[in-house]
């Protein structure tokens, strides 16, 4: 694979100058794109496969056949754990080269999830750390008794050589991952490349009004500064400072989770996917995802989920509005809510996002009321402690999640900015979806 970008003779165009710094930083991306001429075909095509591979004491044998499999494929596989130290050091160890891998395979034994087994911690750190999960099931395993956490990842339950099976897989995945890699390297290139012209011509990149991530998806700035957060019905009246963030303007859809969904290879599909729907309706909001699926996301799209009180922020602004677009009542031109529960969701259930510009909030964020209801990031809790007045970020632990928004069969009641609901984090319901947020810096 050959890339070429040519680039014109330096000097002056229509009144704009080039200074020396920027000629410098215009040869280093042309230095730049010579150097992936004659890379890509060579080691950037072939990268070797970083792999951490967790697995019970007790599976030892088991495991050391596939990590021979790997070897032989000329992956790089971190095995062996005898040699460490102990103590901190050993769990700092684990953490930096689980951190440094590209794929985390998991031997998904009784053994390893046993409550007292450090392969759970290791699968906590590596799902943190956004590495893909590979979990291997290599006998029958009650669904049950396995970790929340990877109930919506993809098994691999190899039929006959377990070992041989495994090693196919990886192979998959590494092709994949080398395709994806190929192309951010172009896109890199590129980027590099459209900024250095950028300052030739005395153009500025950067804009306040949005930040696009990973997924394309349309952001608008929140800036700093205090709100009126509850109004003594859901919650306390209390005044919060948050900092500046940046808020997807429209609710997640099934185009872009489609794209989540091909790109990740291992997620399961969310409630009643619609598979050959997706083309068609593509701008309705994606529903029938737990909060671990919106997290994925939004950690794949180089965001993440909202909190509580940013989600609040941008729907009431600061001056205690009681729905998104000020105090009026809800009305079918502003918000998606009140239909019947028996339809489907994406048959004339959910609406297509952008279809309810009237509703918009004060800062260009729509649907915040209606048409879905929205997962944000904290654990639900009825009080609230006096301390956390800036940038909360609820409690650290917690059995449900905080839901927002009010979804297209809740009434007018449920969709009002202030109102806060809740479910099992592993809860999948028809009217619930999410949007993203990033910080901004």
């Amino acid at each position: 694979m050959t890339t070429k970008l040519f680039l014109g003779t330096f000097g002056s165009h229509k009144g704009h100058f080039c200074s020396y710094a920027q000629l410098c930083l215009i040869r280093k991306a042309s230095r730049l794109l010579q150097f992936v001429n004659r890379s890509l075909a060579r080691k950037l095509i072939y990268p070797a496969v970083k792999i951490f591979f967790s697995y019970a004491s007790e599976d030892r044998e088991q495991a050391r056949a596939i990590y021979h499999a790997l070897r032989d494929q000329g992956h790089t596989v971190f095995f062996d754990r005898t040699d460490l130290p102990a103590g901190e050091e050993f769990h700092n160890h684990i953490r930096t080269a689980i951190e440094a891998s590209h794929l985390f395979i998991f031997l998904l034994t009784i053994k390893a999830i046993d409550a007292g087994s450090y392969t759970l911690t290791e699968l906590e750190i590596a799902q943190k750390s956004g590495i893909r999960v590979l979990p291997i099931v290599p006998d029958a395993i009650d669904f049950a008794l396995i970790p929340t956490a990877l109930k919506s990842v993809t098994f691999l339950q190899p039929d006959g050589n377990v070992a041989a099976s495994v090693a196919a897989e990886t192979a998959r995945i590494a092709r994949a991952w080398r395709r994806r890699r190929v192309k951010q390297i172009v896109t890199g290139v590129t980027l590099v490349a459209a900024f250095s012209i950028g300052l030739f011509y005395g153009q500025k990149f950067f804009t306040k009004r949005g930040f696009i991530g990973n997924d394309g998806a349309p952001t608008v700035l929140v800036p700093a500064g205090t709100f009126v957060m509850g109004d003594d019905d859901q919650s306390p009246r209390r005044e919060i400072f948050l900092n500046a963030f940046y808020i997807d303007v429209f609710e997640v859809t099934l185009a872009r989770y489609a794209n989540f969904l091909k790109a990740t290879g291992n997620m399961r599909a969310p409630e009643n996917w619609p598979n050959g729907e997706v083309a068609r309706n593509g701008d309705l909001p994606v529903v029938g995802v737990d909060w671990y699926d919106a997290e994925a996301y939004c950690h794949w799209a180089g965001k993440r989920l909202l909190t509580d009180a940013e989600w609040e922020k941008a729907a009431r602004g600061s001056d205690e509005r009681t729905y998104p677009w000020g105090n009026d009542e809800p009305t079918p031109d502003r918000a998606r809510f009140g239909l019947p529960y028996e339809r489907l969701a994406y048959q004339n259930g959910v609406a297509a996002v952008g279809t309810h510009p009237k509703g918009t909030s004060i800062f260009g964020v729509q649907d915040l009321a209606g048409n879905v209801s929205e997962w944000v990031n904290d654990w639900f809790a009825e009080s609230f402690p006096l301390s956390e007045r800036r940038n909360p970020k609820g409690p650290k632990i917690g059995t449900d999640k905080v839901i927002r928004g009010g979804g297209w069969f809740d009434p007018a009641s449920y969709i009002t900015a202030a109102r806060r609901m809740y479910a099992n984090p592993d809860n999948r319901a028809d009217d619930v979806g999410f949007r993203c947020a990033a910080d901004a810096r």
